[in-house]
């Protein structure tokens, strides 16, 4: 019997960008429509095309496969944590495809952090 390592299903992003000669950056998104509902394809896109340009390859082109966790849609501050973790994993994928490695890259998904909590506040200050 062979022990299995638990999977991050839901803990990171996984990004590939391939190379093409054509300008204009195609995004893939498994289960996000066009304008999809967190926006993730355009923020992809969008973070695509400035990794090209700080590199000085903006009149290539090229195409994103992203895989995002599901589990964005429960809070804002979830979703914020996901767009931030693909975002780092678009701009490595970008300049690994530019590297030539096709290898995909895998971005872990920071947790969100609590809420901050000031304590009360009196009128008459500290006691």
């Amino acid at each position: 019997m062979t022990a299995r390592r638990p999977r991050g299903g839901g803990r990171t992003v996984h990004a590939r960008f391939s190379v093409r000669e054509l300008p204009g950056i195609a995004v893939t998104v498994p289960g996000e429509g066009p304008g999809g509902p967190d926006g993730l394809a355009a923020a992809a896109r969008r973070t695509a095309q400035r990794a090209l340009a700080e590199a000085g390859r903006g009149h290539l082109g090229g195409r994103v496969e992203l895989r995002a966790p599901r589990s964005a849609a429960r809070c804002p501050r979830r979703r914020r944590a996901v767009r931030r973790a693909a975002d780092r994993a678009v701009a490595l994928a970008v300049a690994a495809g530019l590297r030539g490695d096709t290898a995909g890259v895998h971005v872990a998904v920071r947790p969100p952090a609590p809420p901050r909590t000031a304590p009360p506040r009196t009128a008459c200050g500290p006691p």
